[in-house]
């Protein structure tokens, strides 16, 4: 059936109806308005941040360094005597025995005069031949009343005198000798020649160096070492060398001879360490690294990213885990590593220290946190 038209009286009832509606949801609306802002002053912000737990743990402060391997013992090995080389036996990386013949120089002139020294002492015998029979013969006469004393006694300077000019001959001919055997540069020990100076036909002048020989036996491992790296007195508690070609091939070391002697030119210092049990693949003149355990400790470390300033003076976020809310924290640092910082003191182990997120903290600030890995 057709619905009747609405009266005047109930259009204006449904509007009224429909504007209270209306408001009563404005109310409820506001109400919830307020209840949300309520709760969010009773819960305050709280960043999230990362932290880490500082921890004690092994402080090993190491140094390392590239040296050589060299002989125990070298020597320079030069002629006593000038002259010109006229031949030369053997090249740097040689190995010699004792007593072999390196080096020679013209003997011409030594040659001279050991013939010389010969020929004088030949003379000088037979000058004492001559008085020795001359004084014979005159104290048989004066024996027999036919020479006087006088005349013995000057026979008997004649033949002392023949003696000691005979004597001087002898050491003059040794002297000769031995110029002569200089003419040759012999090995004074078995061993591996490492440097040559002078070179066939050239002219040296006596104690100038022609070879340096490495002597056969023990070796060191030898290093130049920056003056202010020895300035501290800590004693190493583990040396050991290793190979550059092959970092596999190791063997343990001692310090055996730190150089008084600095050079200037560079302000490195000799460091010599003993090997122990070289391997045979250390060979002289290999290139060789060292690793030094100079102290252990147990001290806490930190990342770099976690590093502030307070008045200047280092310092760390740290968080209350209790009341999960921030302090800054000074500390003092030991040393800076490539990965992480060495504290001296102002951290204890357990401690929760910000590693991601502290850029814009504040004292006392409330915090949400995750436990991450130390890096």
């Amino acid at each position: 059936m057709p619905q009747s038209a609405a009266t005047p009286e109930e259009s204006v009832q449904t509007t009224k109806r429909s504007r209270l509606l209306s408001a009563t949801a404005v109310l409820a609306a506001l109400a919830l308005s307020a209840c949300d802002g309520q709760k969010k002053d009773a819960e305050p912000y709280r960043a999230h941040v990362g932290v880490e737990k500082a921890e004690m743990q092994p402080d090993l402060i190491r140094a390392s360094g590239t040296g050589e391997i060299k002989a125990r013992v070298e020597s320079d090995l030069s002629f006593k005597i000038s002259g010109r080389v006229i031949s030369r036996s053997v090249s740097v990386g040689d190995h010699v025995e004792a007593g072999q013949i390196l080096a020679m120089l013209d003997p011409v002139e030594q040659k001279a005069d050991l013939e010389s020294a010969q020929a004088a002492v030949a003379s000088q015998e037979a000058t004492l031949r001559m008085t020795s029979s001359l004084l014979a013969r005159r104290k048989a006469l004066t024996q027999t009343g036919a020479m006087s004393q006088q005349d013995l006694d000057s026979a008997q300077q004649q033949y002392q005198s023949a003696e000691k000019d005979l004597d001087a001959a002898r050491a003059k001919l040794e002297t000769a000798v031995e110029a002569l055997q200089q003419t040759e540069l012999r090995a004074d020990a078995d061993g591996t020649i490492t440097a040559r100076s002078v070179e066939v036909g050239q002219v040296v002048q006596a104690s100038t160096t022609v070879f340096t020989l490495a002597h056969d036996g023990e070796r060191d491992a030898v290093f130049n070492v920056q003056e202010s790296a020895l300035s501290g007195k800590m004693t190493p508690l583990s040396l050991e060398v290793a190979m550059i070609s092959n970092p596999k091939i190791r063997a343990a070391a001692t310090l055996r001879e730190v150089s008084p002697a600095l050079d200037t030119s560079l302000g490195t210092v000799r460091v010599k360490l003993a090997i122990t049990n070289p391997p045979p693949e250390m060979t002289l003149g290999a290139s060789i690294s060292a690793n030094v355990v100079l102290e252990r400790q147990e001290r806490i470390s930190i990342p770099w990213q976690s590093m502030f300033s307070k008045a200047g003076t280092p310092a760390v976020w740290v968080v209350d885990p209790d009341k999960k809310v921030t302090r800054l924290k000074t500390i003092a640092v030991e040393r800076y590593d490539a990965s992480r910082v060495v504290l001296a003191n102002g951290l204890t182990s357990g401690e929760l220290i910000v590693v991601d997120g502290g850029q814009f903290l504040r004292e006392n600030q409330p915090v949400s946190y995750s436990l991450e890995a130390a890096r």
